[in-house]
């Protein structure tokens, strides 16, 4: 088997009938329109090629193998169609060998389409979907026996390693072999130092190769993620015929109530981030080295594991994940609103035997999740069918993975859905979109009271913090990073307190793109990240987190971007893993500071007008230092509320308003107190959404704002229709 990549040269060119420009793939279109809220082309694009067929590729198949492409992709050559791949976040291939003519120049176009279809997943979600053959495209030339190219793009080899009795470690490799007649597999295992440990051969389409090897070295997350490698050689009649040089680990994973997560025998408390592939002006055409960059970042905060939401995520991603020893949740983007057709169904099934058997070798993956947030629309019969169906599945490709789902923190603890998985994530947005930050912690009580039998994780937990926003008096939506780092301190100290907790994942590492939004004078971007869309800032709330999980040292003062502060009196706060922070202003020392943790902080710092020399020292002799103004200057406020209020007069305009009549600037519970306001709200929206702990989280918010922070998920034209409906329904008299 022979790879050939052409990524360069295809001529592009959109399906509005604009001029056609050659572009070289990874390719994204209209990445600004997808970033900054305006939308931009969604619909057919055609790439298009002049491929020579080589003589050398006679009598041999010829395979189009594509990365991914955003997110229903039809291949045409020479004219003819060949097949369609439906979801845009898996490898895909097809056979174009019929339809190549040897000694020609051959046209190969593929037709990428990025518009919402229910017939492929994700239907909606809170994020950008961008359109484009966004990873690599290759031509993959092969002789009739091969390991397979048609296994849903997998490496059609299997690696089960496991320990068994006395230490001893024994390696079942799996092949799956077209034309197997005639053919052997030979299978060697290496150490990481390329030193031969076992070998065995076995007859292709039989039994597996099993090889065994005395006191493996376990893959032990960060603290040593030691892998071997398996080279497998085909042979057939005694003529070799391809070589596959595949990496894996031993290691052993477990899931319970009472022990929560354990590697190797011993209990990991899983603390880390989701990501999102996409960057600032690359959209989802990242390289490998923007991927290493997220990983520098997870591996300086500190974290041992990563949520890759909501999709499958590019190899080389989950290759640095078993590299440097994150435990990993992958998942599949059956998501928010679901759809119940066969087809539907069909394409969940799909993307998750994809996910699966295309990532089966990575011994960082220890989750396979299959879905999230499904309840968003309401709790269906057919929503549980389909979720056990999936976890069957999952279970069915890999029975020595944990199967995991997110729920809304809205689901009830003894809802079917949360018994399907062997464990289950909470999306929890106290402190953020409802209540305070402390509700969580009652919450987490209650289920602890009620010993749910399933094992908890906190899938999700966030608030957006805008670096232009400071003040010293945060609030809960004034999307300043002041009270993202509150809200924080807050949420790590709650989760520290709650050992039932077996994961926690901060929503999310960086800053990403969601065209529907428009919060906080920002649009196109979901601001929740603990670093900047550009990768370019750390905010403060990132070295929170340093300084809780990671061993490097850490001293950070909190607030630099408030540089100009009108208050008298002031707090200083610093996030640091010492043991002793001492505060120095313009050169006097304030003593020692306050200490909660990794905490710290001195109240009633007076600055003097004009500039003021703030410094902080450690015991270590570390030390972090700001310049700091005590007084106010010509420059726009800190404070969002002043450009929310011209936001919300621009909001208000979308939607007709009756003085005495109801609308969607009401919030859900003055909808629910009026019998027939309420009467309509749920024949618009269904009784099962309007369910209870929807009501207790939700009902403080007007409905316009639940639609507008859901992301697109409540479609503009269901308001316009409930709204209309509303300005007909008078408020009741006080």
């Amino acid at each position: 088997m022979r790879r050939y990549n052409i990524n360069s040269d295809w001529k592009f060119r959109k399906g509005d009938g604009s001029p056609a420009a050659v572009v070289t793939l990874p390719h994204i279109w209209d990445i600004r329109g997808g970033q900054n809220g305006n939308g931009g082309y969604v619909g057919v694009c055609v790439y298009e090629k002049q491929i020579e067929m080589s003589d050398d590729w006679k009598d041999r198949d010829i395979y189009l193998e594509i990365g991914a492409a955003g997110s229903v992709a039809e291949v045409v050559v020479n004219g003819q169609p060949v097949g369609t791949h439906k979801g845009g976040y898996s490898l895909f291939r097809f056979n174009i060998t019929k339809w190549m003519r040897p000694g020609q120049c051959n046209r190969i176009e593929v037709r990428v389409d990025n518009s919402v279809r229910d017939d492929v997943y994700p239907i909606a979600a809170d994020y950008t979907f961008f359109g484009g053959i966004y990873r690599d495209v290759n031509l993959v030339v092969a002789d009739a026996s091969r390991f397979s190219l048609d296994d849903d793009g997998s490496e059609g080899i299997y690696i089960i390693p496991e320990i068994t009795g006395g230490g001893r470690g024994r390696v079942r490799v799996y092949s799956v072999v077209d034309e197997p007649e005639g053919c052997e597999v030979c299978c060697q295992v290496l150490d990481q130092d390329g030193e031969l440990c076992a070998k065995a051969t076995v007859k292709a389409g039989k039994e597996p190769a099993e090889l065994f090897i005395g006191q493996p070295v376990l893959w032990n997350g960060r603290s040593g993620a030691y892998q071997y490698t398996l080279s497998a050689d085909l042979l057939k009649n005694g003529r070799w015929m391809e070589k596959r040089m595949i990496r894996f680990g031993f290691r052993s994973i477990r899931l319970s109530a009472e022990s929560g997560f354990q590697l190797n025998g011993e209990r990991l408390f899983l603390r880390g981030v989701g990501r999102h592939q996409d960057r600032e002006d690359r959209g989802w055409a990242i390289s490998r080295e923007d991927m290493e960059e997220d990983m520098a970042l997870l591996k300086e905060i500190g974290a041992n594991t990563v949520r890759l939401a909501h999709y499958q995520h590019a190899p080389y991603f989950y290759e640095l994940c078993d590299r440097e020893g994150l435990a990993v949740w992958a998942e599949i983007p059956f998501i928010s609103r679901l759809s119940d057709s066969a087809a539907a169904r069909e394409n969940a099934l799909l993307q998750l035997t994809e996910l699966i058997k295309q990532n089966y070798n990575h011994p960082s993956i220890c989750f396979w999740g299959i879905g999230n947030d499904v309840t968003m629309f309401g709790a269906e019969d057919w929503v549980e069918e389909a979720l056990r169906e999936m976890n069957a599945l999952a279970k069915c490709l890999d029975p020595g993975r944990i199967t995991v789902c997110s729920h809304m923190m809205t689901l009830a603890e003894d809802s079917p859905l949360s018994a399907i998985t062997d464990g289950i994530g909470y999306n929890v947005y106290y402190g953020w979109y409802v209540g305070e930050c402390s509700d969580m912690g009652v919450w987490l009580d209650e289920l602890q009271q009620k010993q749910v039998p399933v094992p908890i994780a906190i899938s999700e937990y966030g608030a957006d913090g805008i670096l232009t926003y400071q003040t010293g008096s945060p609030t809960r939506g004034d999307y300043s990073e002041s009270y993202q780092s509150l809200y924080h301190e807050e949420m790590l100290a709650i989760i520290r307190e709650h050992p039932l907790v077996w994961a926690s994942y901060v929503w999310n590492l960086c800053d990403f793109a969601s065209v529907n939004r428009k919060e906080g004078g920002v649009s196109g971007r979901n601001n929740k990240g603990l670093v900047t869309y550009d990768r370019k800032t750390r905010k403060d709330a990132f070295y929170l987190y340093k300084a809780e999980w990671s061993g490097e040292p850490v001293v950070h003062i909190t607030g630099k971007r408030y540089k100009r502060r009108a208050e008298s009196r002031n707090t200083i706060r610093v996030y640091s893993n010492a043991e002793d922070v001492e505060l120095f202003v313009n050169s006097k020392s304030m003593g020692a500071m306050c200490k909660d943790c990794h905490i710290f902080w001195l109240d009633g710092v007076v600055l003097l007008p004009g500039k003021n020399d703030i410094l902080v020292k450690t015991e270590r002799g570390d030390y972090d230092d700001v310049i700091l103004y005590g007084e106010p200057a010509d420059e726009p406020s800190y404070l969002f509320r002043q450009d929310r209020n011209a936001e919300m007069r621009e909001v208000a305009t979308e939607y007709r308003v009756r003085n005495g009549y109801h609308s969607v600037y009401d919030t859900l519970d003055e909808i629910l107190d009026n019998p027939e306001a309420k009467k309509v709200l749920e024949e618009e929206a269904g009784a099962d959404v309007l369910s209870r702990p929807l009501l207790h989280t939700l009902g403080a918010l007007p409905l316009e704002s639940i639609a507008r922070k859901s992301g697109g998920l409540i479609r503009k034209e269901w308001v316009v229709r409930l709204n209309e409906r509303l300005t007909k329904v008078k408020k009741l008299q006080e």
